[in-house]
């Protein structure tokens, strides 16, 4: 267990944490959130005894292997090759085998038992050394470094030639192959791509320890957490479930502290309307002095902290096209004439289509919607731009391209200087900038705010073809769920390039996959793209622009898909009565948690070791039922 008891931390006049009390539990996997600047990584910190208290105590257990991968990358062996730097995780795995070697050098020299003494501390010097994994370390190092989108002639590559994003992948790697106690991951997602977050996904969910995440990426989140510490306004608030959990109670929570504060203000303004009034009569003197004493004991209740309001994105009316918003024919493209990005290419974007962009980095996905936004021209072949179509593009610089020194009304009048006054103020009042907040320098903006700026921008000319290079990556969940609000809305046609898998899978209706195989187009959405990925073995996906694939397994005898027929139905039936019962199940567990909690939240006098002990069962016996749901949902899939 860690326990924060009384903890608190300033960095000059901001009280990041004020007295905050809460415990860890073994083998708990805790979702940090909470909004920028809240104090979120300052916990990791204080964990590492990286930053000092100011007040309370942080207690860790003792010899705790604590991994804590940073937002900002400091590495070491910058000279070593990259799969060296990557093995190089765990320090112990070093010294081990040097003691060993000294203890075998010398034991000639030694006595009896001084000669028992060093063999036992050989024996158990190879235990450690084999607890810890250094026999398997560097397969683990190349296991993670492939899942995580390095190809193996890249291993022997010095690590500082690699860019500052792929250097942050091999820290990840390095954090993860160390199998620490207590794992501490501060946005482990930012430079990742969808395939590689996959793979993080499947790796967090079998390790075994302790974990922490900090992310915005919600879909990490709902897959790996089952408990959530919110940190905001100098508090933690521990929520003994995971994130949709969280989200659902917190405004339940929320609710009853407004109402208690409501309360206490009232009975606060009641006495000290007394006290004002009978504060000058001698017969009253006892009553006030018993009031004010009352006033003084009563512990003040706080207005809970919300989330701040976001400005809802407004996406104007596109202009209207023609059906076709772009073809490329046979098109190839390359930097240097000697290795193509792409080559032979053949794909087009309808009208209204919203399609995705996958792949690992490197592979050109940038490349190509840089083509397809009229960027770059292809090398070979054609791109044809559709009737009427008018084109909006966002590059993943998009910040650095709007002056710091410019307010948020010039960036969008020089984006048009013939649009009038009244027409600029109109569009960024729909993007949340109105009356004196227009005057606001660009470099004063937060992230989301930025990106409301540069889609302001983009629409004081509407586009019918947006096309979007990692549009998430500045926001918070709040933003990109705004974001992702006005997309879905958005009546033109969408390309988009993201690694975050919750808004690619709800935005997109098309996935286009680039990989060493080639480009390859999936009309059925994300899920569709990973259930194909799935049965890539046996099943060749659909190439872009083939309008049709042939299957080449033959069919089965008329009689033999009879029987197959009837056999898949009784499973079906087996399996639609197994589901039935865990929904029943865990709607009864759910209903469980709900009274537990509001018990917790209504009573003074609640047991909340009794329920928290419940609650943490609850729990578990609801992931193994939605691991029994999942394991039925695929059979009756099937």
């Amino acid at each position: 267990m860690i326990d924060f008891i009384q903890v608190s931390k300033r960095f000059g006049a901001q009280e990041v944490l004020r007295d905050v009390t809460f415990r860890i539990n073994a083998g708990e996997r805790i979702g940090v959130v909470g909004p920028n600047g809240a104090g979120k990584s300052t916990i990791f910190s204080l964990l590492c005894h990286e930053t000092e208290l100011d007040g309370g105590d942080v207690v860790l257990p003792k010899h705790v292997r604590i991994g804590h991968l940073h937002q900002q990358l400091n590495p070491h062996m910058v000279n070593a090759s990259l799969l060296d730097y990557t093995e190089d995780s765990i320090p112990e795995l070093k010294t081990i085998p040097d003691e060993i070697h000294r203890l075998e050098a010398s034991i000639g020299s030694m006595d009896d038992d001084e000669k028992e003494r060093a063999l036992r501390r050989i024996g158990q010097l190879q235990h450690d050394f084999e607890h810890l994994g250094g026999y398997d370390m560097r397969v683990r190092a190349e296991a993670a470094l492939g899942g995580l989108g390095f190809h193996e002639a890249e291993f022997s590559r010095p690590f500082a030639s690699f860019s500052g994003g792929w250097q942050m992948r091999a820290e990840l790697a390095r954090t993860l192959i160390a199998n620490p106690d207590l794992l501490l991951l501060d946005e482990p997602s930012n430079f990742l791509d969808l395939p590689a977050v996959e793979w993080l996904q499947k790796f967090l969910r079998a390790y075994e320890g302790t974990m922490l995440l900090i992310s915005h990426d919600r879909y990490l989140l709902r897959s790996l957490i089952n408990v959530t510490l919110e940190i905001a306004g100098g508090n933690a608030t521990r929520y003994q479930g995971g994130y949709d959990y969280y989200l659902s109670e917190r405004v339940t929570r929320m609710e009853h502290q407004l109402a208690a504060k409501r309360n206490q203000d009232r009975e606060r303004e009641r006495i000290e309307s007394f006290v004002r009034r009978f504060r000058a009569k001698s017969t009253k003197a006892s009553q006030v002095q018993s009031r004010i004493k009352q006033l003084e004991k009563m512990e003040m209740i706080d207005a809970p902290v919300t989330t701040p309001n976001l400005s809802k994105i407004r996406l104007a009316e596109p202009p209207h096209s023609g059906h076709e918003i772009i073809r490329l024919e046979n098109a190839g493209f390359t930097y240097d004439r000697k290795r193509w990005i792409y080559k032979g290419l053949s794909l087009n974007v309808n009208r209204g289509e919203k399609v995705a962009l996958v792949g690992y980095n490197g592979m050109g996905k940038t490349t190509l919607l840089r083509t397809l936004a009229g960027q770059l021209n292809p090398v070979e072949g054609k791109r044809v731009l559709g009737h009427k179509v008018v084109i909006g593009y966002q590059s993943q610089d998009f910040a650095e391209t709007m002056p710091p020194e410019k307010s948020v009304y010039h960036i969008v009048k020089d984006a048009c200087p013939a649009a009038s006054e009244a027409q600029v103020r109109s569009l960024l009042g729909g993007f949340g900038f109105s009356g004196d907040s227009v005057d606001k320098k660009c470099e004063v903006l937060s992230g989301g705010e930025k990106i409301r700026l540069a889609f302001a921008r983009l629409f004081i000319d509407p586009p019918n073809f947006l096309l979007l290079d990692e549009p998430t990556t500045h926001l918070d969940i709040n933003g990109r769920e705004a974001l992702e609000t006005a997309l879905k809305e958005y009546k033109g046609a969408l390309c988009v390039v993201s690694h975050d898998v919750t808004f690619v899978r709800n935005i997109a209706e098309l996935i286009i996959a680039i990989d060493d195989s080639g480009v390859s187009r999936y009309p059925g959405g994300y899920d569709y793209y990973l259930e194909k990925q799935e049965e890539r073995g046996s099943v060749r996906p659909e190439p872009a622009g083939n309008a049709s694939a042939v299957s080449s397994v033959p069919a089965k005898p008329v009689a033999e898909k009879g029987k197959d027929a009837r056999k898949a139905r009784a499973q079906q039936r087996e399996a639609e009565k197994a589901l039935k019962k865990i929904e029943a199940k865990i709607e009864a567990l759910t209903e469980e948690q709900s009274a537990l909690t509001d018990e917790m939240m209504s009573r003074r006098d609640a047991d909340f070791t009794s329920i928290n002990i419940r609650l943490a069962a609850i729990q578990k016996e609801m992931q193994s039922l939605e691991s029994e749901w999942e394991k039925q949902a695929e059979a009756l899939e099937g």
